[in-house]
């Protein structure tokens, strides 16, 4: 019985590849979107722009290399897609900057310019580099669970040997397969009835659902890094393994419109075909894209058929046959799997359809992955253009060279969050514009312990304290005089003038950031003006006189714009969000008590007599240890302190950057007093001799054979007479050391009067 997959308007047989498959499975949004503007046609390219549009920011579109303005292909409405990870290993820094980078740019695009935007992010969890990772692992754990095993009998010990061999061959996967299968049927059947219901070799392996359980593992873990780093989820996710039906259904169109073929129970697609059609051309983002060969196959993955199933080499693959060891899903074309470019297009199609406002992903995705699920898209749909901006974030690069887990000089993103908070992350991003690369420098422990931090982190630093700093002295200005009270004078000044001034040339230079290419860098330069403007009238107006309304015009202004970077997630505030976890109790416990306990010392202290350097002494440690313990920071200041609020575990942090600065600080000024001690007694040494005495001695010795009654030098040590030049400059020596030697003696002579 022929197996059938039907829907409204599609026929599936799943027996043979003659399907009838029509357009509109790939439902879309239901909004009537203008066609994509066809940017490879120069300056024929005509943008539809008859409807009211609002006015969005230039952004660099990878078609034309420039800064195009934004234009929504319909009404206010974004389709957005971006190309999410291959969930083989944990992510890394590299992969932090991407996400971090997109969420800023979704952020902004609809917190900022208010689009409605729809985002959505694949799941690559069908992938040559899972399916490898998985059968590795499983092979590592059986060879384990072997060694583990007193007394291991010869055939398993032979098959151990066998396993090791394959894995380090990296040879085919059926064998490797076949020889782990074995290995572990043989550990269990030593083991016999004694064996662990959760052993790896207690229950049958197979790689249809071991390299799903290793993606499911590893999107879990990417979903928690991004979640920690403050990187809002996409509104559809959407994952390979759950789209294989109607990627087939999609690959089949193409087929049908005459732009792929079957090989050997492959589909590959047709690039020659393709671009000799009349209104469809390939290279659209990469304009070398035919003559590089090298690049091209890398998107075909380590599992690859031969080269000799396809027509030309620039071919890719849509449909992968299976072979031994690799997981595989039923097909018109026989078993087999999807190809990396064509999951994008299938699951893209589904959710935003037939034409997508911005299509994005890291620069290395350029070239072959972007350009070819351009390519078989616009196939599907036989349209012109299907993807109307695409934007594509920087690398990473450490100590120049991009950060990937094939160069292994990655540092996962959880290594990351335990050297630094998710908000200076952000800001290190922040300072580097998205679309350019950037460069990190790790900081090796200097006991050979790994990475313990990395140089640029600095400049974030310093400007994340420049916003704590700012966003607790407004806050100290509210407690002080009150954020509105009838009874206080609401005039403004001069100097409430100036602030406003400032506040609007701000949030001209905001604006005019974000409309160019939504740049970060001099958006941050901009609120960066505008603090020191606030933190002047601040110094120059007492804080019970501050108009206080306008302070928190300014601080809220700052807060929104933070909040677009995805830096501070509450506009109703001024300010870092502050946690509001437990009830009060719990809040107040650690702070009663701290309190409670300095209390009693204090009064014990007092009742001993105590003098007032000690209680001072005492005021101090609970400045300095018991209040930053609850994330309370004290700033000691003319008029009373100011508390400030911090994450506890990044104000220790902080304090301890300070420390180590303080330290530093210290050691170079010791080393330069120690410099200064030892210039001092080697010049009074030396001022110690007698003129008569200096050349026959120290660096002079050995030089000179006669001398006058001075004892100013006459003849070298051959006993040749000096020349005239040489005894000149000799007798200045040692004028010198006369006034120096005199010196000394009268500064002697003083010592012992005294």
């Amino acid at each position: 019985m022929v197996e059938q997959i039907t829907h409204s308007r599609v026929t599936l047989s799943l027996a043979r590849a003659t399907m009838e498959v029509k357009d509109g499975f790939f439902f879309g949004r239901s909004c009537a979107c203008r066609p994509p503007t066809s940017w490879w046609k120069g300056q024929n390219a005509t943008v539809d722009a008859d409807a009211p549009q609002r006015k969005g920011p230039k952004l660099l579109n990878t078609f034309t290399k420039t800064k195009v303005p934004f234009v929504p292909l319909s009404g206010n409405s974004i389709g957005w897609y971006i190309c999410g990870p291959t969930v083989y290993d944990s992510a890394h820094v590299g992969h932090a900057r991407n996400y971090v980078n997109f969420d800023v740019l979704r952020r902004v695009m609809s917190e900022y310019f208010s689009y409605d935007v729809r985002f959505v992010m694949n799941v690559t969890d069908i992938d040559d580099k899972i399916i490898m990772r998985a059968h590795k692992r499983r092979s590592e754990a059986v060879i384990d669970a072997a060694r583990a095993i007193d007394g291991l009998s010869n055939d398993a010990s032979a098959l151990v040997l066998e396993v090791e061999k394959l894995l380090a061959e990296g040879g085919a996967l059926g064998a490797l397969d076949a020889a782990t299968q074995q290995l572990s049927a043989a550990i269990k059947a030593q083991l016999g009835d004694g064996i662990p219901s959760d052993h790896c070799c207690a229950t049958e392996w197979n790689v249809q659902e071991g390299y799903l359980a290793l993606a499911h593992e590893f999107e879990g873990e990417f979903m928690e890094d991004m979640a920690s780093l403050g990187v809002a989820r996409p509104d559809s996710l959407t994952r390979v393994s759950e789209y294989v039906d109607k990627v087939i259904l999609y690959i089949q169109v193409i087929i049908n419109k005459g732009f792929a073929y079957e090989s050997n129970g492959s589909v590959y697609f047709d690039v020659k075909a393709f671009e000799s059609a009349e209104n469809h051309k390939y290279g659209k983002l990469n304009k070398n894209a035919m003559e590089n060969i090298e690049d091209a196959m890398d998107g075909e993955g380590a599992l690859a058929a031969s080269q000799s199933e396809k027509k030309s080499d620039f071919d890719f693959v849509l449909w992968k046959a299976s072979k031994a060891g690799e997981p595989l899903w039923h097909s018109p074309y026989g078993p087999g799997r999807p190809g990396w470019h064509i999951e994008c297009s299938a699951m893209c199609s589904d959710i935003l359809g037939k034409s997508v406002d911005i299509n994005g992903g890291g620069i290395d995705l350029n070239f072959p992955h972007h350009e070819n699920q351009l390519a078989q898209s616009e196939a599907h749909y036989d349209t012109e253009q299907w993807v109307n901006f695409f934007i594509h974030t920087g690398h990473l690069h450490i100590d120049g060279l991009k950060m990937s887990k094939s160069l292994k000089n990655f540092i996962t993103i959880r290594a990351a969050l335990k050297m630094y908070s998710a908000r200076q992350l952000r800001f290190l991003f922040l300072l580097n514009q998205w679309c350019e690369p950037m460069e990190l420098t790790p900081v090796a422990d200097p006991n050979g312990e790994g990475v313990v931090g990395f140089k640029q982190m600095d400049l974030a630093l310093n400007i994340e304290r420049t916003f704590v700093e700012f966003f607790h002295s407004i806050k100290g200005v509210f407690r002080a005089g009150g954020s509105y009270r009838v009874d206080k004078a609401q005039t403004w000044h001069r100097a409430e003038r100036d602030l406003s001034d400032a506040l609007d040339t701000a949030q001209a230079a905001v604006h005019e950031a974000l409309m160019d290419n939504i740049n970060t860098p001099n958006t941050l330069l901009a609120l960066q003006e505008l603090i020191k403007a606030t933190n002047k009238y601040m110094a120059d107006v007492d804080a019970t006189d501050a108009r206080s309304l306008l302070l928190e015009r300014v601080g809220k202004y700052v807060t929104k714009i933070l909040n677009c970077l995805g830096v501070c997630l509450d506009t109703d505030q001024v300010g870092f969000p502050e946690s509001s976890e437990g009830g009060r109790e719990e809040i107040l416990s650690p702070v009663l008590d701290l309190v409670t306990k300095f209390r009693d010392e204090i009064r014990s202290l007092a009742r001993g007599g105590a003098s007032a350097k000690e209680l001072l002494d005492a005021c101090d440690i609970l400045r300095d240890v018991g209040l930053p313990e609850l994330g309370v920071k004290l700033d000691d200041k003319e008029g009373g302190a100011l508390w400030k609020l911090y994450d506890a575990d990044e104000l220790k942090k902080e304090l301890e950057r300070d420390r180590e600065a303080k330290a530093l600080k210290e050691a170079k000024a010791a080393e330069a007093k120690a410099e200064l001690a030892r210039k001092a007694a080697e010049k009074e040494a030396k001022a110690k001799i007698p003129p008569s005495e200096m050349f026959k001695i120290g660096e002079y010795e050995g030089l000179y054979s006669k001398y006058d009654d001075e004892g100013l030098p006459t003849h070298d040590k051959d006993g040749e007479e000096l020349p005239k030049g040489q005894v000149k400059k000799l007798v200045k020596a040692q004028g010198l050391q006369k006034k120096a030697h005199e010196t000394y003696l009268a500064k002697s002579m003083e010592k012992l009067a005294v």
